[in-house]
């Protein structure tokens, strides 16, 4: 039998201040705990809410339009030919690759009008857009009958006042030509992000192609979605690479310049970067307030058993006895308190993630509620970086009650 787990499992607060000591030192551990994971769950859910919208009206990776012969000039759009499409699939995998359009251009009705980007992309995934609808339905533009349909930002039809199935009018400016076109508004959408609500509206690939006098395999970019986050970079290097290689060996004509998300959305990146600093600040904070907590509450365990500790003492019992004994009743409590922590945590998750019960603002946030993601590896993490944290720090408190004198212990009153 192991003496000191023996020892430990009887050691009791005797008195109100030692039982008050524990129960404050359970706590200050969960509390600790809750925060932690609740910190980890919000930030991690923030994160992959903000990528998600961009990512949504942002291709992670951005092959543009090409420069022309003298390298100075950048093309208005390009044919996308077989040769540019086995490059980019090449370098893409198993990632989608859709043509897409972004023309600037003016809506106009009878009494107002507001200056928009018009968004086309040929076939993809279109699960995001449908997501933001708030009225209507969203057009399968790659049809002849939906080729002039229109969907508008919520925000935007209410200021020109306009709604589903309304009539209204594009304006665009090519070279030195005025075009105007006739769209029927098919449906609205929200998304929360103010810098793309009041601009961005989305059309056919068949009607900005006829604006801007592409021919069928005409583009202004190549967008590209589904590459797993942490490979975008490496990614689009390597596209960048093979674009360079294939136009100094005449497979493709010209050089077409690669972006990513992040440097297209650099705003919002260093933005959820400054959520990681964050993190760290109220980690180190609560790991404080449990290691204040548990000392104070071992201290006056000590204290209260000063005698028992001059009686191990002079039985033979060494000082690594004593510190095993009350290192392992600091842990008892660190146990107690990360079970009722994980308890009340992993609750208070489940019921935002199941009810939104707490909201945001999110003209301010970008979401309309807090986001929690679960991080069972996290989770795991917080709990065994506790156990060790607590673990050394405990072991100040027991080298105190290891060094007290037998024979003054024994007459300590």
């Amino acid at each position: 039998m192991n003496i000191s787990l023996w020892i430990s499992r009887r050691l009791r607060g005797g008195s109100t201040a030692g039982r008050t000591g524990a129960v404050i030192a359970i706590a200050g551990v969960a509390l600790a705990l809750v925060v932690m994971e609740l910190t980890l769950a919000v930030v991690v859910g923030f994160k992959h809410g903000i990528t998600a919208k961009l990512s949504g009206f942002d291709a992670q990776i951005t092959v543009h339009a090409p420069y022309g012969e003298s390298g100075n000039e950048q093309l208005p759009f390009f044919a996308v030919s077989p040769a540019l499409l086995e490059v980019v699939d090449g370098a893409a995998g198993t990632a989608e690759v859709c043509p897409a359009i972004r023309q600037p251009g003016i809506l106009k009705t009878d009494s107002d009008f507001q200056g928009v980007i018009f968004l086309a992309r040929q076939g993809g995934d279109s699960s995001f857009e449908r997501s933001m609808l708030t009225a209507g339905t969203w057009p399968d533009f790659d049809a002849d009958s939906c080729a002039m349909d229109i969907v508008l930002p919520e925000t935007l039809a209410t200021r020109l006042g306009v709604g589903v199935g309304d009539r209204i009018f594009s304006t665009f400016i090519i070279g030195d030509n005025v075009r105007l076109r006739r769209h029927a508004v098919a449906g609205l959408y929200r998304s929360n992000f103010a810098d793309y609500d009041a601009t961005t509206a989305y059309v056919s690939m068949a009607a900005l192609r006829g604006v801007c006098g592409m021919g069928a395999t005409g583009a202004g970019r190549l967008d590209i979605r589904g590459v797993a986050p942490e490979s975008i970079a490496d990614v689009a290097e390597r596209l960048q690479a093979d674009l360079l290689e294939a136009a100094a060996d005449g497979r493709v004509e010209g050089l077409f310049p690669v972006t990513t998300i992040e440097q297209t959305g650099a705003m919002y990146y260093n933005w959820l970067s400054l959520l990681d600093t964050n993190v760290v600040v109220i980690f180190i904070l609560m790991l404080a307030v449990a290691a204040f907590t548990l000392v104070s509450s071992l201290f006056i365990l000590i204290l209260e058993h000063i005698p028992a500790i001059g009686v191990l003492r002079a039985l033979g019992g060494g000082r690594p006895l004593i510190r095993r004994v009350f290192v392992g009743t600091g842990m008892r409590l660190v146990v107690v308190g990360l079970v009722a922590g994980n308890v009340v945590g992993l609750t208070l998750m489940a019921l935002q993630a199941r009810f939104h019960l707490v909201p945001l603002d999110p003209e301010m946030y970008y979401l309309s509620s807090v986001p929690v993601e679960f991080q069972p590896l996290g989770i795991v993490l917080l709990n065994a970086g506790i156990l060790l944290a607590s673990w050394l720090i405990l072991a100040v408190p027991a080298r105190t009650a290891a060094a007290v004198d037998p024979a003054s212990a024994i007459k300590y009153e």
